[in-house]
């Protein structure tokens, strides 16, 4: 009898050792896993656990498109709407643009996130210059032509304020707003049917390379009077009379 109770309690020690040092390897396993995976698959290697279909990719976000390469002829407004911002907030981050009005293509623009707090760059308010104009009495039998623009576009003008384009487009709120930079202004308004010409006209755009301008008024000594902006300076204003077949027009 005596020997069988000293059986019974030799044998629950051995299984109480065993299980302890079960537990102390599993305590061990547990804490040396290896550091490089993912804490919720240490945590169901040690526990044994298997849970289908989870997958570590599913749960990373997606990349966010942090910049822009700007293509032919693209604007600032144009890059803006891809991307559901302003042109003035794209102006206002990227402060190596020092004209909205002209961008480059192959020039990088970043994106500003929707929550981003951006340091808004002022846009000084336009300065008049005038320039005098030496005109030659005008001839009497020459009579300058003059065009009638028509009602006012409803769309507004939509191209970055403070540049030729933009003052073109206050004179003549007529024109489109898909005519992109200055220098496509003529073939653009061509290819939609709008009149264009060589001969000048009072109330006509005059396009010189990347610059446009308005006309004033025709002389009778082949110049024209032109009203500008960005000529002598990022949103100023300029008067001067230049020989008329320095641009090609849009009526």
């Amino acid at each position: 009898m005596r020997t069988s109770v000293l059986t019974g309690i030799l044998a629950c020690a051995l299984i109480f050792l065993s299980q302890s040092a079960k537990a102390e390897a599993a305590s061990i396993d547990f804490l040396t896993i290896n550091s490089t995976e993912p804490a919720m698959q240490q945590l169901l290697a040690v526990a044994d656990i298997p849970l289908p279909g989870f997958n570590v990719e599913e749960v990373v976000p997606k990349a966010v498109v942090s910049e822009h390469v700007v293509l032919e002829n693209e604007t600032l407004s144009e890059i803006a709407k891809q991307y559901g911002t302003t042109w003035k907030r794209l102006y206002d981050k990227n402060v190596s643009v020092v004209s909205p009005d002209v961008i480059l293509p192959g020039e990088k623009i970043a994106i500003p996130t929707e929550m981003e707090e951006i340091t808004a760059r002022a846009l000084p308010e336009p300065v008049v210059v005038q320039h005098k104009a030496v005109i030659s009495p005008p001839n009497p039998k020459s009579k300058a032509k003059t065009i009638t623009t028509a009602p006012a576009s409803s769309s507004g003008n939509k191209y970055v304020a403070g540049y030729c384009t933009w003052y073109v487009k206050n004179r003549r709120p007529d024109l489109p707003n898909n005519l992109g930079n200055a220098s496509t202004w003529v073939s653009r308004a061509s290819a939609q049917g709008l009149a264009t010409g060589s001969s000048p006209a009072v109330g006509a755009v005059g396009q010189q390379g990347n610059h446009v301008v308005y006309v004033e008024s025709v002389n009778g000594d082949g110049t024209v009077t032109i009203s500008d902006m960005n000529f002598s300076g990022w949103n100023v204003v300029t008067t001067r009379t230049v020989p008329a077949a320095n641009f090609n027009y849009i009526y």
